[in-house]
């Protein structure tokens, strides 16, 4: 099968599964996975200390430190249309994705944000705290802003933070309005930015509350920065200052290097809280010292198999560990010794001050 072949039947996937409560069977997803990696050079149907390996274990993931040290892509970087980068918050090595089809990724973006977080009466009025991708054009997550704007809100979304500061005014603004007409707003934002935002309304007298059934989605770790929220105190001042409901309060997990996403989503997926990829990525969960899966409860380290990086890498190592919960996983950190990193940094870390 050709790369284009490739992408075309990725694309058939990632809508059947869209539209499939069931999502998308096993037995394809490891078939589809081997399939692209054979075309990528990462299949290895041996292992030294154990033999044979199947399905997914027949992949070689490639560490995510590779997209640092080299390009990683099927096609010549002549054709990239763009290129992700990043956050290097802690140095300047940066990795790099360079990205060949960007409708692919639009259409996973999308769709699996239509599948975690536009449930029942969704929103339909978008207040973005994060730049939009005119604003930094090497931020996947900005490139993210813009399609779930472009695709669910009738007048695009309101972008309300760049060149380091956010719009105070325009948030009142938007506030305001959401109040007046009874609409309700979906705010996007990394953890950082609702930091901000939230101090920000703490400082205004009488700050106007938005319309009932407001959302949220907010993304990446502050720790870079040296400022720090945790997703409970998150929760509880998005209900106390936006009063928004804490089974609203939707957490998105991506990765520069990914081109799907994760989402810990509670009325999607109810009981304990945790991240659950989109039915065309997996992560799994390994012991790292026999790369096999972990138990419920357990930590290992992570591991992604995205189906729509079929023109990079399908199967990345993250330099992250997690608690594997049931068909999820929760409570990341950064293995011992590899650097900081987080989408607060490079998409919005600017959002630190306010005007009005």
């Amino acid at each position: 099968m050709n790369e284009r072949d490739s992408g075309i039947m990725i694309r058939t996937l990632i809508v059947q599964a869209a539209s499939n409560p069931s999502g998308l069977d096993d037995r394809l997803f490891a078939d589809t996975a081997i399939q692209i990696a054979g075309t990528q050079g990462r299949l290895n149907g041996l292992r030294p200390l154990t033999g044979t390996r199947e399905g997914l274990d027949a992949i070689d993931p490639l560490p995510e430190t590779a997209f640092k040290m080299m390009t990683v892509a099927t096609f010549p970087p002549s054709e990239a249309v763009a290129e992700f980068l990043t956050s290097g918050t802690t140095s300047g090595n940066r990795g790099r994705l360079l990205v060949r089809d960007m409708d692919l990724y639009r259409l996973s973006a999308v769709e699996g944000f239509r599948l975690f977080a536009m449930y029942g009466e969704a929103p339909r009025r978008f207040l973005s705290l994060i730049p939009g991708a005119s604003a930094r054009p090497t931020s996947s997550l900005s490139w993210m802003a813009d399609f779930v704007a472009g695709a669910f809100d009738d007048t695009g979304g309101r972008f309300v933070a760049a060149d380091g500061t956010l719009d105070g005014g325009s948030v009142l603004d938007a506030l305001a309005r959401s109040r007046r007409t009874g609409e309700p707003l979906f705010l996007l934002g990394t953890s950082l930015d609702f930091l901000a935002l939230f101090d920000f309304l703490a400082s205004t007298n009488n700050a106007p509350i938005p319309a009932p059934g407001s959302r949220m989605m907010h993304t990446g770790g502050a720790k870079a920065s040296g400022r720090e929220i945790t997703r409970e105190d998150l929760r509880e001042r998005a209900g106390a200052l936006l009063g928004i409901r804490e089974e609203d309060v939707i957490e998105e997990f991506g990765m520069t290097e990914l081109f799907s996403q994760a989402y810990d989503s509670p009325v999607v997926t109810p009981g304990p809280r945790r991240l659950v990829p989109v039915p065309w990525m997996r992560t799994r969960v390994l012991d790292p010292r026999t790369l096999t899966d972990v138990p419920d409860g357990a930590r290992g380290q992570l591991v992604h198999y995205d189906l729509a990086n079929v023109d990079t890498c399908i199967a990345l190592i993250a330099a992250d560990t997690a608690t594997r919960i049931h068909n999820g996983f929760a409570g990341i950190s950064r293995s011992a010794g590899a650097a900081t990193r987080g989408c607060s940094h490079e998409a919005a870390a600017s959002v630190t001050e306010w005007r009005t």
